[in-house]
């Protein structure tokens, strides 16, 4: 089992240790608080300079990462690390010969090479036979199985050729879900990590999830991170382990690359095993969408022929709008959808993209208090037409903010404060500022 890991030097943390159990370890803290760059600390172990991020020429000798494995039957402990472009394996044991510590650094270490479910993971792909295979087999509660079920039924009603369509966001983080732990199953994965477990779900669904997380913590060990906002169930108290909230203007420079995470699952050979994948579909052009639009979802018809400055804009203002609501739940404005909920999209090209992707955190990186980066992210979705074929250089744009917590208001580049209201956005002036801070107290 992975025991404990240590860090020197990386993201938010100067020091800092953490023990794990060996079935369910929950990592609970508010956003910001360095959960993902923790997590991000075990993937760098396993995938070195690939998965870390280093700014301003940071010499990565001051850094240091470890995890130790411990093998009971063996009476074998390891610890794996990674520091200075380099990994390094060290051995602590009683009386065993060196063939079995040899062995043990080369397999029983790999087999604990973790897959990560990230609701950023951006899954186009997926088998839901491969689902029900695993999901059939589990035996928890009825009511759980009956909800998961629901949900994959009502996926498979919207299958066009190969492909499934799906709006719901909630549907969309439990296909997911399901569909990695699928993939670690098959694989007899060892070690799976949960990055913002449960964050968009309703508390049915993640009730559900819950029981079907524990039932896989006897195959594996997880180790989940989630908000404040979330409350695990009360007889998984002793897995729990409260992260401080930490300043984000100190981080250290090396931190975790969190696009590594798409690239994880195309490498996994079980996912390129598999003969027959569907084509996950979220927007099909001129089609109405499920969803309606409310205080948690904006949709934004783009008109013109500037989309880029369009979308620039007004950005910075809905993401501090979201941020100046109270509220334990995720906000996202959707560009190339009109109030009707007719799906548009937004013609861009490859020039274009790139343009917005790098402005838009030049943007946000100008709001004050500042925020971590993993608070707001940005999503290019492509479109499909009826036959399930991509439109050319059409797209929905999805900017989501998670919930983040401060004493003070937040601001953009220009110093405007927003409130995010249902019917849009509303800047609030000196006044209203003082009146909105009083109902807080």
């Amino acid at each position: 089992m992975l025991e404990k890991l240590n860090i020197y030097n990386f993201g938010p943390f100067k020091t800092f240790e953490m023990n794990f159990n060996k079935d369910i370890t929950i990592i609970l803290g508010p956003n910001a608080s360095g959960k993902t760059q923790l997590l991000g600390a075990i993937v760098g172990v396993f995938y070195g300079q690939d998965s870390i991020s280093v700014n301003d020429n940071t010499n990565t000798e001051e850094m240091r990462l470890s995890l130790k494995f411990k093998f009971p039957d063996s009476r074998v402990e390891l610890i794996r690390g990674y520091t200075n472009n380099k990994f390094y394996v060290e051995n602590h044991t009683h009386y065993i010969s060196n063939n079995k510590i040899f062995r043990l650094k080369t397999n029983d270490i790999n087999e604990f090479e973790p897959i990560i479910i990230n609701y950023k993971n951006n899954l186009t792909e997926f088998n839901i036979e491969l689902i029900k295979k695993h999901l059939l087999q589990f035996q928890i509660k009825d009511t759980s199985m009956d909800l998961l079920l629901r949900i994959i039924n009502r996926i498979e009603k919207t299958k066009i050729k190969n492909s499934y369509k799906i709006h719901s966001g909630g549907d969309m983080y439990i296909l997911e879900l399901l569909f990695y732990l699928s993939i670690a199953l098959e694989d007899k994965t060892k070690l799976i990590i949960i990055d913002e477990f449960a964050g968009m779900l309703d508390s049915h669904s993640a009730s559900a999830l819950w029981d079907l997380i524990i039932e896989v913590s006897e195959r594996m060990q997880v180790i989940i991170s989630m908000s404040g906002y979330r409350v695990p169930p009360l007889d998984l108290e002793k897995s729990i382990r409260i992260l401080p909230s930490v300043d984000y203007k100190k981080r250290n420079n090396i931190t975790f690359n969190y696009r590594f995470f798409d690239s994880l699952l195309i490498e996994n050979r079980i996912f390129n095993s598999l003969k027959n994948k569907n084509k996950i579909v979220k927007y099909l052009i001129n089609t109405q969408v499920e969803f309606e639009e409310n205080i948690t979802m904006e949709f934004k018809e783009v008109k013109g022929g500037n989309p880029v400055d369009s979308i620039l804009s007004v950005v910075d203002q809905y993401v501090v709008a979201y941020l100046n609501v109270e509220r334990d739940t995720i906000g996202t404005i959707l560009w190339g959808i009109s109030d009707d909920r007719i799906v548009k999209g937004v013609r861009l090209n490859y020039t274009e993209r790139d343009r917005l992707r790098r402005e838009i955190v030049n943007k946000l990186s100008q709001v004050t208090p500042p925020i971590p980066s993993q608070v707001c992210s940005i999503s290019l979705v492509q479109l499909y037409d009826e036959n399930m074929n991509i439109v050319t250089d059409k797209y929905i744009i999805e900017v989501t903010v998670l919930p983040h917590q401060s004493e003070y208001f937040f601001a953009n580049g220009k110093d405007e404060v927003y409130i995010k209201t249902d019917g849009g956005k509303r800047r609030l002036k000196a006044h209203e500022l003082q009146i909105e801070l009083k109902s807080r107290k």
